[in-house]
């Protein structure tokens, strides 16, 4: 199966990347209605979505691949950020890929609408990584802020990763260095860019665990509740078909693919306990999960 352009872009320079039609726009809701957790409101705001192929899974075969994905080659898969309101605060997790002609995306703006929400709303935007599907949305089209209000929160350790040595990223990410340069210093212009060291409160409500592997300062975010917590995973995984039963499959995009097999046991295992609501970048639903045999089956959330 040819691979999506999307998907090229993580593993090749963009001056290579094949061009692809644009596949026609998913529907925007008229009313997105909140997740309510403790006093926390979430919505998730799908932004994009794209195929993601089995081949992409490591250490799983493929025949195996296929049929933990009901026999399909590939699974479209969303692009999400998350919207939460807590404490006070409107805080946004990640914001998707923005405008691509190769895909179905640059949905936020129409996603934030229907949640009630406009950009100038954001009181604080934290970044899991620095993918492109993450950050695609945090600049307009002329280069300014997509958010004129807004905080944005960096890991100091993600920021590390792509600005210190440059030299030291697989060959095929160092073009990138220049664009995310240019984003973050849209945002230190206006006094609204902050790094944050691994482990932080960002606010009473909200804290960061490093989740390194995928990328060298992917963070998982934390917002809690009334004892309730709700974990945005970022790329924590991207296949939960496959990776919530079988946590030691990794998949191509990961930096460092043994660090993240590593660290996503370490926090499945850590979420199970704390029955926490789980918030994929690549998952279509909230979920829940509980330990079963050496991997983990998802349940329903209840509000």
């Amino acid at each position: 199966m040819r691979t999506h352009p999307i998907l090229l872009s993580l593993l090749l320079p963009a001056a290579v990347l094949a061009q692809a039609p644009a596949p026609a726009s998913s529907t925007s809701p008229t009313r997105l209605e909140p997740f309510r957790l403790g006093q926390m409101r979430v919505w998730t705001l799908q932004d994009a979505q794209f195929p993601l192929e089995a081949s992409l899974l490591k250490g799983l075969d493929a025949a195996e691949a296929r049929r933990m994905l009901g026999g399909k080659e590939a699974v479209l898969t969303p692009a999400n950020a998350y919207l939460v309101k807590v404490d006070g605060k409107t805080v946004l997790v990640d914001t998707g890929l923005g405008k691509n002609p190769e895909a179905d995306s640059g949905h936020l703006p129409e996603r934030l609408a229907a949640s009630g929400m406009t950009p100038a709303d954001i009181d604080l935007i934290v970044i899991t990584h620095f993918h492109f599907d993450h950050i695609g949305g945090l600049l307009k089209a002329d280069g300014t802020r997509a958010f004129p209000k807004a905080q944005l929160l960096v890991p100091r350790s993600e920021q590390a990763f792509w600005f210190e040595d440059p030299a030291k990223l697989p060959e095929r990410l160092r073009d990138r260095v220049a664009g995310l340069k240019a984003l973050c210093k849209a945002y230190e212009q206006a006094g609204a860019f902050k790094t944050f060291e691994d482990g932080a409160v960002l606010l009473p409500g909200l804290r960061t665990m490093p989740a390194h592997g995928h990328t060298g300062g992917h963070t998982v975010y934390v917002f809690t509740s009334e004892g309730k917590e709700l974990w945005c995973l970022g790329d924590l995984m991207h296949f939960g078909a496959v990776q919530f039963e079988r946590p030691e499959v990794g998949v191509a995009f990961d930096a460092d693919g043994a660090r993240a097999v590593a660290i996503r046991q370490d926090l499945f295992k850590k979420a199970a306990q704390a029955k926490a609501v789980l918030a994929g970048a690549h998952l279509p639903r909230l979920v829940r999960i509980e330990a079963k045999g050496t991997g983990y089956q998802v349940l329903p959330v209840q509000p």
